[in-house]
């Protein structure tokens, strides 16, 4: 069963390269899917967007079908069935699973179902009613939801400081997260030379391929500039820059040290920012919150109406503004 698995995500790899090489994007493919089944994962199902996805889904997988086999006595990979999934899920809640890890299972199985069982619909109605069964233990606190405070302006402000300390590359992948509100893969990875545009433009691309236009300030645009100039290529690894955060953030006292937190911090500090401008311009408190709040998830990538998106980045608006914290670095 392990090698018929491997065989199927390796496929479904080699299929997305092969797409990717004529010019599709994954955004492409899930606009695509919205204009033809009314569904963004119609196209992309059965296809695997990057090898490191792949190898993390074949770890995770074979744990499954060892399960299925030693639980039920599976021995071949067209054997397995969505009940056997069932009681894999279920029994992952009954070990205390973390949400987060759990959904990323439900993912997993679909993906499995899509590339090599060739049962998706079974499988995508499962993840459907496993998704709210989730959904409910952690509003119940019977399961530990995902962690997501935002850092303080004041903590990331001393972590970027010590970073700059440490080593350029990272101190500007942050600076370049905070005023972008990038992810870390967007911020390091792909970024190169001629991801800088006139007028202090910089191209960041995002998930699925998206490409964004971001303005960011003259003094960081003339720091990657030489430092891309000295150092031709990819500017950074984003693992590295990544351990090289959390290394920071603890060392400036901070408990959330993922890089996520820095999209977080400036996602929320733009909205504060945009909010206030909507009420000078003269639109109601109402009008500006939400206004505020389409804008920071269209800033995000995501369409300005995904509500979900908007709560578990913004949760709340603050009632007063936020510490800008691009702000602190501008006279650097």
């Amino acid at each position: 069963m392990k090698d018929g698995l491997h065989d199927a995500l390796w496929n479904a790899h080699q299929r997305c390269m092969a797409l990717l090489t004529r010019g599709e994007t994954k955004f492409g493919l899930k606009m695509a899917g919205l204009r033809d089944a009314k569904n963004p994962n119609h196209y992309t199902r059965g296809l695997i967007f990057t090898g490191r996805t792949r190898t993390t889904y074949e770890r995770d997988l074979r744990e499954f079908l060892k399960y299925s086999h030693e639980r039920f006595g599976v021995q071949h990979l067209r054997d397995i069935t969505v009940g056997h999934a069932r009681a894999y899920l279920e029994r992952a809640i009954d070990q205390g699973w973390k949400a987060k890890t759990l959904h990323k299972l439900r993912s997993e199985l679909v993906k499995l179902a899509a590339t090599a069982l060739h049962k998706t619909a079974s499988f995508v109605a499962l993840s459907k009613e496993y998704g709210r069964i989730i959904r409910g233990l952690v509003a119940s606190q019977v399961l530990a939801g995902p962690s997501r405070e935002t850092p303080s302006a004041e903590v990331v402000a001393k972590a970027v400081e010590i970073l700059r300390g440490r080593d350029e590359r990272y101190y500007l992948a942050a600076r370049l997260q905070l005023e972008t509100g990038g992810r870390s893969v967007s911020c390091t990875d792909r970024i190169i030379a001629g991801s800088l545009k006139d007028g202090n433009v910089i191209e960041l691309i995002g998930k699925g391929g998206k490409v964004q236009s971001f303005v960011i300030s003259g003094e960081l645009r003339d720091r990657l500039s030489a430092h891309l100039a000295a150092h031709p290529g990819p500017f950074a690894d984003r693992d590295a820059y990544r351990e090289a955060w959390r290394r920071a953030m603890r060392a400036a006292g901070g408990h959330v040290a993922g890089s996520h937190g820095l999209r977080r911090r400036s996602t929320q500090d733009h909205c504060s920012q945009r909010f206030h401008e909507r009420r000078r311009r003269g639109e109601t408190p109402r009008q500006a919150r939400e206004g505020a709040r389409k804008d920071a998830v269209e800033r995000l990538g995501h369409g300005r109406d995904r509500r979900d998106q908007a709560m578990r980045i913004l949760g709340r608006l603050p009632a007063s503004p936020g510490l800008v914290i691009s702000s602190l670095f501008m006279n650097l």
